[in-house]
């Protein structure tokens, strides 16, 4: 559907998204040999769906025996976008970026009784994973998935996400000068109590260019 709130050419907001484009690339760089990228196919996809059942049996949110095959999916996966971040040849993170569609409300308005998408504007992020191996490296896994999912919105014409998180969360992504707006009560969702969250990522461009592009600098 047409992204009827995405920057005007020449504004603040415009020059402030296309920065972002090259921070995000920028960060992905420093990261890599990890990759991180738009599943492109099946087996990618469902080693997608695989990350996701490992966290559910992680978090407790179901027993093993309900998902025969191995995988978490849900019918919104057939049209999502999935990213997945692989260390060489090892699946390590996933998330998703749900379009908005007419008449369709996203997951989190679903679940939280929200109507944000029916304005355009809006995607959802969610079903973020990242593999229990990887959590304690400052957060640069998941700033791999953030950055390859600003991209992905770009390329579709948004800079404005949804999506659920709990308290913890919220905080982090504060702390990275990501402006998050709760939009209601938090709830049982997807295996915990979450809060329904609007997020702005271009306030939070200067921060990240200062912090994780410092390495950069300093070789140059």
């Amino acid at each position: 559907m047409p992204d009827d709130r995405a920057p005007a050419p020449g504004t603040e907001d415009d020059r402030s998204a296309s920065a972002g484009d090259v921070i995000a690339a920028e960060i992905l760089a420093l990261l890599e040999p990890m990759r991180f990228a738009e599943a492109i196919d099946e087996p990618e996809r469902l080693e997608c769906f695989r990350l996701r059942y490992r966290a559910v049996l992680e978090m407790q949110m179901a027993a093993a025996v309900e998902f025969p095959g191995g995988l978490e999916t849900d019918e919104f996966d057939a049209s999502a976008i999935h990213i997945l971040g692989v260390d060489e040849t090892r699946p390590i993170a996933t998330s998703r970026i749900i379009l908005p569609l007419p008449g369709r409300p996203l997951p989190v308005e679903a679940a939280f009784g929200l109507r944000l998408s029916d304005a355009g504007g809006v995607v959802e992020i969610g079903r973020v994973v990242v593999d229990p191996g990887y959590r304690g490296d400052g957060h640069s896994v998941f700033m791999g998935l953030t950055a390859r999912g600003w991209l992905s919105m770009r390329a579709r014409g948004y800079a404005t996400a949804i999506g659920a998180t709990p308290r913890r969360l919220i905080a982090l992504f504060e702390a990275l000068g990501i402006t998050v707006t709760v939009l209601g009560e938090p709830r049982n969702y997807w295996g915990e109590e979450r809060y329904p969250i609007l997020c702005d990522s271009r306030p939070a461009i200067p921060r990240l260019e200062r912090a994780w592009l410092a390495d950069r600098s300093r070789d140059q």
